[in-house]
């Protein structure tokens, strides 16, 4: 288990279990809730990393470049080990090969993580590294779990709701939302793909901290995920739409978010999760 920290933040990291943060604390009060139950059954927890194809995929498979790809949901990341290049008390970095996700991305090529903390802020800076001799698609999104807490209100810089269907795949079709309005986070109910012209900022503001989620150009898409009964409300930055490989197959390609990496070519960018 990967521990970083610093005087304001500290967070445990498995290696073993895609990079997946177990515990984030602000000044002692943990920020994140853990469910072993959910970890023990393979599903979403802590925060993970979700690439190459965050979320849910139509059919179970996408198409892309002629290619015909069977996805996993959330992608295989999660569940990959990571082989450690560096570490200090503030930062790790490491690196998986595409060969770790089997079918799931058949491509040449590997993902490397540079995770630190930057005074209250934690960042995941990555680069996707196409080794290949031909182009990549892909998506990433990180899939936070926050504990609730008293008071708790969210705001976010969403332009538009993006339609679904009932298995919750979104058609392409965007509505113009006003869902990022500052309200009190107990009173939603949602799950549900939202999508800017821009970044999305998003902040969670309670009596005792605020969080604000974030990230470079490529987070321009956010799934809000709560109900009152639930104990966690999920605000994750995602570079694409859920289902984004199909969707840009059908022609939706700026709402689709997809990032494409052409042959022995890469793609930086970053996430970022800070305290106030």
């Amino acid at each position: 288990m990967i521990s970083l920290h610093n005087d304001y933040v500290s967070l445990r990291a498995d290696e073993h279990d895609g990079m997946t943060v177990v515990s984030l604390k602000f000044k002692g009060m943990e920020t994140v809730l853990y469910d072993d139950e959910r970890r023990k059954r393979g599903a979403t927890y802590g925060i993970p990393i979700l690439f190459p194809t965050p979320n849910r995929i139509s059919g179970g498979e996408f198409t892309f470049n002629g290619k015909c790809i069977k996805g996993e949901m959330h992608g295989a990341l999660r569940h990959a080990a990571f082989r450690i290049t560096s570490q200090s008390e503030t930062s790790v970095e490491g690196e998986v090969p595409f060969s770790a996700l089997g079918e799931t991305f058949p491509y040449d090529g590997r993902i490397k993580l540079s995770l630190h903390i930057e005074g209250t802020a934690v960042i995941w800076d990555f680069s996707v590294i196409n080794e290949g001799d031909e182009p990549l698609a892909f998506g990433l999104a990180l899939h936070p779990f926050f504990r609730k807490t008293a008071g708790m209100r969210f705001s976010s810089s969403l332009d538009y709701e993006m339609v679904s269907d009932d298995e919750k795949i979104p058609t392409g079709e965007c509505l113009e939302t006003d869902f990022g309005k500052e309200k009190d986070v107990q009173s939603i109910d949602t799950d549900t793909v939202f999508f800017s012209d821009s970044a999305i900022r998003s902040v969670l503001s309670s009596p005792d901290y605020s969080i604000e989620i974030a990230g470079s150009d490529e987070f321009n898409h956010v799934v809000v995920y709560t109900s009152p009964e639930r104990p966690f409300v999920c605000v994750e930055p995602q570079t694409c739409s859920t289902d984004a490989h199909n969707l840009y197959s059908k022609g939706y390609e700026k709402e689709s978010g997809l990032i494409i990496v052409p042959d022995k070519a890469s793609h930086s960018f970053s996430a970022v999760i800070s305290f106030k």
